[in-house]
């Protein structure tokens, strides 16, 4: 019989990680095994349905801010009824938590995974070297830890913050069920920017993001401004939510795009991702963005910063151009180039595709069981 799984993760609110968890929770049921999600936030726990949809059983071990000890017990005991499951925690919460609780009732070591580049609190002087050497200690209670790209697991094991014999690189997921087709997605993405403009092919250059500040969407507005100033038709679209907003639509209003760039809300990858003419990426810090893989793998051109493992993905601009970090002269012009040349543009996204599709949820569900069986 397929081995329980359970995964740990802080919060289940629409994010990179959380898309990751479903991929690979759906593939691991599809696989006979029965797979469990604990989480820790309740609030906009967003994914709890279509986990619950796809066979998967989601727990709230709830915790309030700061240090809370009644929660570590909670973990503990929860920890130790899922002792024959798997785990895989997804995060620095998860991760710390989880490998704290599961010293408490002796369970076993789990794979600990990280997701950003920036993994660690931002803190300085002594309160960062007392997180590394925690984070060097705790890493004794994982079996592994993951990183989903190779600069943030060279950047970890570079700072002393985990020993290289731990350290590993498994890539996330893409989705392999097909998009909506191109037509219907960019009906939708035109009923968004509104007008005769976006039905007559204006040219949609998009993202998918949280509204939060590793995504450095004021870059992306700064580019949108050098874009329309030289081609005044171009749309963007930016589907997400986060605290950010506010911010974002002054400064909207400061570089007069109201009527170019849009903010939607939350959209559902795949009924938009295709009709886009180029999908950006404007992030600071990233580890392996879905977004830049969903978009391959639904052969969107693509520009991006060269924030985590985008060089990697895009393999240094031959699937896509790429602009250094922070630098919205050079991402707008990354994005007017892609538009200049859409036959180019269109042999890159086709290599990109066929890079994109190779990564299943099948195949990374594997690739993390296989750290177990290795044992």
């Amino acid at each position: 019989m397929a081995a329980p799984v359970l995964f740990l993760i802080d919060e289940l609110e629409v994010g990179g990680s959380q898309r990751q968890i479903l991929l690979l929770a759906r593939a691991l049921v599809r696989a006979g095994h029965a797979v469990t999600v604990g989480y820790f936030r309740a609030k906009g726990a967003t994914l709890v349905g279509e986990l619950e949809a796809a066979g998967v059983t989601v727990r709230l071990v709830a915790k309030a801010r700061g240090v809370d000890p009644r929660f570590v017990l909670r973990l503990a005991r929860f920890l130790s009824e899922h002792r024959a499951s798997r785990v895989l925690s997804f995060g620095y919460t998860a991760n710390l938590w989880s490998r704290l609780a599961g010293a408490l009732v002796g369970t076993p070591a789990q794979v600990s995974c990280i997701r950003n580049f920036g993994y660690l609190p931002r803190r300085d002087g002594a309160v960062a070297e007392l997180l590394g050497r925690v984070e060097r200690q705790l890493a004794r209670r994982s079996l592994r830890v993951v990183a989903n790209s190779r600069a943030t697991a060279d950047s970890l094991v570079a700072r002393g913050c985990i020993p290289a014999g731990k350290m590993l690189v498994i890539g996330n997921a893409v989705d392999t069920d097909p998009p909506a087709p191109r037509e219907v997605a960019r009906a939708r993405l035109s009923a968004i920017v509104g007008g005769a403009d976006g039905a007559d092919g204006a040219p949609i250059v998009g993202t998918l993001a949280r509204l939060v500040e590793p995504k450095d969407l004021p870059t992306l507005l700064r580019a949108a401004r050098r874009v329309v100033d030289r081609r005044g038709d171009v749309r963007f679209v930016v589907g997400g939510e986060g605290p950010l907003r506010p911010m974002l639509e002054a400064l909207r209003r400061q570089l007069a795009l109201d009527a170019s760039f849009f903010l939607p809300g939350t959209l559902a990858g795949r009924d938009v991702i295709a009709g886009l003419d180029v999908g950006v990426l404007s992030s600071s810090s990233e580890g392996m963005p879905n977004f830049l893989l969903e978009a391959m793998a639904a052969g969107v051109p693509l520009a991006s910063t060269r924030a985590g493992a985008a060089p990697e993905l895009l393999e240094e601009g031959a699937l896509g151009r790429l602009a250094p970090i922070r630098d919205h002269d050079a991402l707008g012009d990354a994005i007017l180039a892609q538009l200049a040349d859409p036959d180019a543009a269109r042999t890159m996204a086709a290599r990109a595709a066929d890079k994109a599709r190779a990564l299943t949820a099948a195949n990374i569900a594997g690739a993390y069981l296989a750290l177990f069986d290795a044992v």
